[in-house]
């Protein structure tokens, strides 16, 4: 028998790229329960538990305008890698 530290529902950070943003977040919290956990400009990290990431991944690839950039148990990496995109944004590459 296996002891599992912690919660049985493992928390998923989910970095998001989207044009609308109030819109993405006020339907990803009605159809999964999806929060904001940190937002900044056009980037936002939604938190997620691993039985509804794969679906709300779907769902925010599938909105208008948007697109999921990395998913993580951390919200740190989320946050780096946050950094790097928008760095990129600045020089155009």
């Amino acid at each position: 028998m296996r002891i599992l530290k912690g919660s049985v529902i493992r928390k998923r950070y989910i970095l998001v790229w989207s044009s609308k943003q109030e819109e993405l977040s006020r339907d990803l919290f009605r159809t999964f329960r999806c929060k904001v956990k940190f937002h900044h400009g056009d980037f936002a990290i939604y938190l997620a538990t691993q039985f509804n990431k794969d679906r709300v991944i779907q769902f925010i690839n599938s909105y208008d305008g948007s697109r999921s950039i990395i998913t993580s148990g951390t919200i740190r990496k989320c946050k780096k890698k946050m950094q790097n995109e928008s760095l990129k944004e600045k020089l155009g590459v």
